[in-house]
């Protein structure tokens, strides 16, 4: 697993050995959480979910989603 899989993963707080599923699941749960509209737009929240997107997004590519 390269360096920055392993980094996408941690910012969801998933382990190396997380599903295409549990990787799913736990990026919806987080996006609902850090939400603006959730938070009251708490900047530090739309910073988070910036960084769970990102995660999110770079996982997909290299084909873990």
């Amino acid at each position: 697993m390269k360096p920055l899989e392993r980094k996408s993963l941690r910012t969801l707080d998933l382990k190396d050995e997380a599903s295409k599923d549990e990787i799913k699941t736990k990026f919806k749960e987080l996006v609902k959480l850090h939400h603006p509209d959730a938070n009251g737009g708490d900047s530090r929240s739309e910073e988070k979910l910036r960084e769970i997107i990102q995660a999110y997004n770079y996982l997909k590519q290299a084909g873990l989603v």
